[in-house]
């Protein structure tokens, strides 16, 4: 049984475990890195990568289909569903081929495989979740966990992915379900809506909440509500799936609205997509003092566990459940080791760390639909709570001109300040390059910019980035274009 011996040695490989690792050995640490499955985890394998692949397809076929509207005659078209799918699975194959390129180029050791704790500085590391074949132990000064999280059922719908299916399961059928059930709307449940419908699938979604993405400003919800029920997408919020039964190949479902009305329908296939479980139950925490709220790991701000010598970031941890979000949890986790690896005089070198935590308060949120969806800080709703006093700012999609000549007017720009000294509370957003353009905004208020500033930058003529102008224009009274 070979032995080695680490600085940091980091459980998962997601977009926090890898990004972790390659901070480490940016700082001199000797590093290793520990997948159960492969490398690049679900954001790079099963989440963020391979669906937006599904979702550019979808969308690039309602491009086509409206190809007469820009004066371009295409005489036939159809749906490859099982190339669609083969699409993505290469997209995903080649960027979980970067982070192997990554590993080597920085001369991180990786090792397959399932890892535990033996003790604070013994990694054990099992062929798989079974613990039934020991492949090596490693030892390590500090270690990062990154094991990240997995769908969640309900107590009485259970994923089997035959019927009742996860977004795993969603972006690898085998064959395009005539009829979807969509069982909870946030971004997965609503990517999914979209992507299913823009190719032909006929899709119904259910949200116990009143609002589809819950946590998104009401305002901007009710305009995606609007477009999908005008896109012929079923939209069931303030309701929940009270009955579901399964005969032959068909899932019987009645679902109890927001009038407390039955409706009964039937489907192919039923996505669940309520929430994630954390993957900790299986790391042996209790025999290194590693406390648990729930299944998320308890961190402090710097990702130290109530093990001093055990830091955990991303999804196993109780902060929002984002892949960039864990990488700079990673990075931070990183510099913070070095930091104490400086103090107990384990490193050599002795480079200046520019150790700043992450502000929660600002991070982005993205939804990859049709029309896109991004917001950064405060809801209306949650000013109105806190009691502050604010203005508001929009901008519809309806008055850019680059929105138009690209066929896609649909969309606001909303933006919410103090009253006062007109500082940025929030900002949000529908419509094309949403996600994209959020990214104006975070610069702005990480520069402390009021709505003055951003409302006299010059900004390039046409484009949809001018939407984010005119919003804080019309925040302050001064709006040119509407």
């Amino acid at each position: 049984m070979e032995n080695k011996n680490y600085d940091v040695i980091v459980i998962g490989s997601g977009p926090g475990g890898y990004v972790a690792a390659i901070r480490s050995a940016q700082l001199g640490l000797k590093t290793a890195i520990i997948e159960k499955s492969e490398l690049g985890g679900i954001c790079l394998n099963w989440g963020c990568i391979p669906t937006k692949a599904l979702l550019e397809s979808a969308h690039f076929y309602q491009k086509v289909k409206k190809a007469k509207d820009f004066g371009i005659e295409i005489s036939s078209f159809n749906i490859r569903f099982d190339s669609i799918i083969q699409r993505s699975r290469k997209v995903a194959e080649r960027m979980s081929k970067g982070v192997d390129y990554l590993m080597k180029k920085n001369h991180i050791d990786v090792f397959k495989g399932f890892g535990i704790f033996k003790d604070t500085r013994t990694i054990i590391i099992y062929k798989d979740q079974t613990l039934s074949e020991k492949i090596t132990e490693l030892k390590t000064y500090k270690t990062i966990i990154a094991t990240g999280a997995r769908p969640k059922s309900l107590p009485d719908i259970k994923i089997d992915n035959e019927f009742i299916i996860d977004y795993k399961k969603a972006m690898t059928l085998e064959k395009q379900p005539e009829k979807l059930l969509i069982i909870g709307a946030g971004a997965i449940g609503v990517e999914f809506a979209d992507f299913y419908h823009s190719i032909g699938t006929s899709v119904s979604i259910v949200e116990l909440m009143p609002q589809l993405l819950p946590n998104e400003d009401e305002e901007i919800a009710k305009i995606l509500e609007q477009n999908f029920k005008k896109r012929g997408i079923n939209v069931y919020t303030n309701a929940k799936v009270q009955n579901l039964k399964i005969d032959k190949d068909k899932i019987e479902v009645e679902i109890i609205d927001s009038k407390n009305h039955l409706q009964k329908d039937t489907f192919d296939k039923v996505l669940l997509s309520v929430g994630i479980i954390a993957n900790t139950e299986k790391l042996n925490l209790n025999q290194v003092f590693v406390e648990l709220v729930k299944d998320k790991i308890k961190v402090n701000r710097d990702y130290q566990t109530t093990n001093p010598d055990i830091y955990a970031i991303g999804d196993c941890i109780n902060t929002p459940a984002l892949a960039h979000v864990a990488s700079h949890e990673g990075i931070r986790a990183a510099e913070h080791i070095y930091i104490s690896l400086q103090k107990e005089q384990k490193v050599q070198t002795n480079l200046k760390i520019d150790y700043k935590p992450i502000d929660y308060n600002w991070i982005p949120f993205c939804t990859y639909c049709n029309p896109e969806i991004a917001s950064i800080g405060l809801t209306e709703k949650k000013v109105k709570e806190l009691g502050w006093e604010y203005k508001v700012g929009r901008f519809p999609y309806m008055a850019l001109g680059r929105a138009h000549a690209g066929g896609e007017a649909e969309g606001l720009v909303k933006v919410i300040i103090g009253k006062k000294y007109h500082n940025i509370l929030g900002i949000h957003i529908i419509g094309k390059n949403a996600t994209e353009i959020i990214s104006e905004g975070l610069v702005a208020t990480y520069s402390e910019l009021l709505a003055e500033d951003i409302a006299k930058i010059v900004h390039p003529h046409p484009t949809i980035s001018e939407a984010i102008m005119e919003a804080f224009a019309n925040s302050i009274d001064e709006s040119i274009n509407i």
